[in-house]
């Protein structure tokens, strides 16, 4: 069940048929509502104040500016979480949007479904972050967990906990993650609050920020 409050969505994407194809896709969905689009950077910011959409789902690539300097803007001005949807899967992108604040990101590739998935996951305050780019963030670091357990003195991270932070970022729920791993969701939850405490993080997202920064997660 959805617990987030806002529900409204907008998107800005300068394609026409990517803002369809997404229109056709929430149509059929009555937890969400579609309430702005925008073709460029410019016209985002002529959304009119008393809409502020629950999530905006952000292309990189606009004509007028980078998705990404949106980000910033999209926070303050529209206090919305924001999903990026792109092609444009590239390292430095990615840190980049995580670095500016981005909640989620997703490669245009993915399905209408997880789609949908990636949309509920963001708007209920968890990060979200495609299947081709959380397989990147795990297998990088589980590389160099090691190295870096040694040079900056972090604390040891268990194969458990590893197997916990993998599933987390595929957007599973502790439910989900419990039945998969034969544990209690009360279990995967306080393994997930142990690796932030090791780690002095607040939540998932700036485990993942935290990673790519200090260069713990090397995306190939």
């Amino acid at each position: 069940m959805i617990n987030f409050m806002k529900k409204g969505i907008a998107i800005v994407d300068d394609h026409r048929i990517v803002r369809d194809g997404i229109r056709a896709i929430l149509k059929g969905n009555p937890d969400f509502e579609l309430v702005y689009e925008a073709s460029c950077g410019a016209e985002l910011k002529l959304i009119p104040k008393i809409i502020q959409p629950g999530i905006v789902l952000l292309d990189i690539g606009l004509p007028d500016v980078s998705g990404i300097d949106l980000i910033e803007y999209i926070k303050e001005e529209l206090r919305s979480r924001i999903l990026i949807l792109t092609a444009e899967m590239q390292e430095d992108l990615i840190c980049k949007s995580l670095e500016k604040g981005a909640d989620g990101f997703m490669n245009k590739d993915a399905s209408g479904d997880e789609l949908i998935f990636a949309i509920t996951t963001v708007l209920n305050g968890e990060p979200y972050f495609g299947q081709n780019l959380s397989a990147i963030i795990y297998r990088s670091y589980h590389k160099k967990i090691n190295e870096i357990n040694s040079i900056h003195h972090m604390p040891v991270i268990t194969d458990r906990e590893l197997e916990i932070i993998r599933e987390l970022g595929e957007g599973l729920s502790f439910k989900e993650i419990g039945n998969k791993l034969f544990i209690s969701p009360r279990t995967v939850e306080n393994h997930k609050n142990k690796i932030l405490e090791k780690l002095e993080l607040k939540n998932t997202i700036e485990l993942v920020k935290y990673a790519i920064k200090h260069k713990i997660i090397v995306l190939d």
